[in-house]
């Protein structure tokens, strides 16, 4: 069954049984499917679907492309029209894709940006996007399971869910291509990648550094220039303006440079006018726009297809919205196989080991799930009073702040105090739970403290000190080891460093010196670890398994039960 979902913009459109297909693999096609197009929307129907890449020389003959791949070059449904739905992000199935394989070796890589540097020095061109491949066995089964994974992972403005029987795509696109409405459009070129920090701090040198960075600045200029120059064939050219340059927007994996373009298009402007004057986009193929073009086609092995078309729909009064389809998976259902292009923008200060990392950050959307379903605070209520409640709260609002949660310092303060008059009296452990909508969510359950020395033991789990999800108390732990009632396990990191017991932080005493691990080596900023460091009563120091064996004293700590004395065994 055809089916297709747009989640642009927070609102969530689905199209289903469409009343047409339109589509071809004929570049010479292209233009007539258009006019069809534009015959059902002045007819009063929706029109979804997408365009492929190696369609562009059917706008522009002089644009070069890889010859079209298995997919159309252009599929559309005709639809009376769609489902609407506020766009909720509720609990996804469980589904696992692994083994993707990229089909560029580094050597290669590093050949294809010294080809770019060369055309770059002859002066033929100032930048290409250059892309590749990675590829999977997939279960086309678990596609939409797969697509609510991503887009949720990925807190795109621009996803979109397209099963059109023999093949899918799954877009987790954070890019703009155009928006179309009562004259008015809307670009918004994204340029300039940089990896998100693992804490709010690192974020916010990770902002500045990419807010400050010449070469990401010059490179979404271009693009900049390169699309306004675009829109100056569809509108008044007074009326282009640019009222965001080099904005800052926070993903869970990166943060991306974007600028925003705006113009008037001219009365008679349509559909097929808007691709012919801006397709392929600009921040896809570099500058000049034919140039890059030629250059992609010598070095990328294989059609590019949807990735780095445009995925979008159109409603019968004529107002379009289209993303860029990057960060966007395409399933062959036949052949049971997926595949992801990534890529950036190559510029003359471009060097192949950063831009090959770059390429790495941007994958990680197939692998990683950063967006946790809930934030957690764990307090201790004693006799109607919070613990250390100031520091829950900073941690809390700077989580919040970090994955683009609502939060609401007032709401939850009224409702921690209403819960506390509730619980006046004896020793309580209060769980705490906020949503990304600010939804929260207490409870109180009876404390009993035990005293007695903690049993615990060595994790043979290594974690990972780049999961951002060490950094911060959610409800997602999947990936910490199982404790039983009976034991606590202390963990390590992959460079051998200790970081933090599965409940609590770790304090020894060494020489005479309390120490705890640094949050660097991949650990929670405990609140009572906090409060220790404040007063000076322990130090940050990066420990080892060697450190803790000779330790005089090894401690388990968090604030709400306190601090233990361990038995490692």
């Amino acid at each position: 069954m055809i089916h297709l979902q747009f989640d642009f913009n927070g609102k969530s459109l689905t199209f289903c049984h469409p009343l047409q297909i339109i589509q071809t693999h004929q570049l010479d096609q292209v233009i007539s499917c258009f006019h069809q197009l534009q015959t059902a929307i002045k007819q009063g129907y929706y029109i979804a679907g997408y365009v492929s890449y190696e369609a562009a020389a059917a706008f522009t003959p002089y644009f070069t492309t890889h010859p079209k791949g298995d997919m159309p070059l252009l599929w559309f449904g005709v639809f009376e029209k769609p489902i609407e739905k506020a766009q909720l992000f509720t609990q996804y199935a469980q589904t696992t894709v692994a083994g993707w394989q990229i089909d560029t070796s580094r050597s290669d890589y590093q050949q294809a940006i010294q080809t770019i540097h060369h055309e770059i020095s002859k002066g033929n061109v100032y930048q290409v996007n250059y892309t590749v491949r990675l590829n999977t066995a997939f279960n086309p089964a678990e596609s939409y399971a797969y697509y609510q994974k991503i887009h949720q992972a990925q807190q795109a403005s621009y996803s979109a869910y397209l099963d059109m029987g023999e093949f899918q795509l799954l877009s987790a696109s954070p890019e703009l291509f155009f928006h179309w409405q009562q004259g008015t459009i809307t670009t918004k070129p994204m340029k300039g990648t940089i990896a998100r920090g693992k804490t709010l701090a690192e974020d916010k040198l990770q902002t500045e550094t990419l807010a400050n960075s010449t070469k990401d600045q010059a490179e979404n200029l271009m693009i900049v220039d390169l699309l306004r120059n675009d829109l100056s064939k569809i509108a008044n050219l007074d009326s282009i303006t640019v009222p965001k340059l080099f904005t800052i927007e926070k993903y869970p994996t990166v943060l991306q440079m974007t600028s925003t373009i705006t113009a008037q298009t001219k009365p008679s402007t349509t559909l097929f006018d808007i691709f012919k004057a801006l397709f392929p986009c600009g921040s896809i193929t570099g500058a000049p726009k034919a140039s890059a073009m030629e250059v992609i086609k010598q070095l990328e092995a294989t059609a590019r297809e949807a990735y780095c078309g445009a995925i979008g729909f159109v409603t019968p009064d004529n107002e379009a919205t289209f993303n860029v389809a990057i960060r966007t998976i395409k399933v062959d259902t036949s052949k049971r196989i997926a595949s992801y292009g990534v890529g950036g923008g190559i510029t003359w200060d471009s060097t192949a080991s950063n831009e090959y990392k770059e390429v790495l950050t941007k994958a990680k959307v197939l692998t990683t799930q950063h967006f946790p379903q809930q934030l957690l605070e764990s307090l201790l209520l004693v006799d109607g009073k919070y613990f250390l409640l100031s520091l829950h709260l900073k941690r809390l609002k700077n989580s919040a702040n970090y994955f683009n949660f609502s939060f609401s310092y007032q709401q939850i303060t009224v409702r921690l105090q209403q819960l506390a008059a509730t619980y006046a009296n004896g020793y309580y452990k209060v769980r705490l739970l906020l949503n990304s909508i600010g939804q929260i969510d207490c409870e109180a359950t009876t404390l009993f403290l035990d005293t007695a020395p903690l049993q615990a033991r060595w994790s043979d789990t290594i974690m990972n000190s780049q999961n951002i999800l060490l950094y911060h108390k959610t409800t997602s732990r999947d990936f910490f080891p199982k404790v039983k009632p009976e034991y606590e396990c202390l963990m390590t990191n992959e460079k051998g460093e200790v970081t933090e017991f599965v409940n609590g932080n770790l304090v020894i005493l060494s020489n005479g010196k309390w120490l705890t691990p640094p949050i660097s080596s991949g650990l929670l900023a405990g609140t009572l670890r906090q409060w220790l460091l404040n007063k000076k009563y322990i130090t940050e120091q990066i420990l080892y398994k060697k450190d803790i064996q000779q330790a005089q004293q090894i401690l388990f700590i968090n604030s709400v039960r306190g601090a233990r004395k361990v038995i490692l065994s």
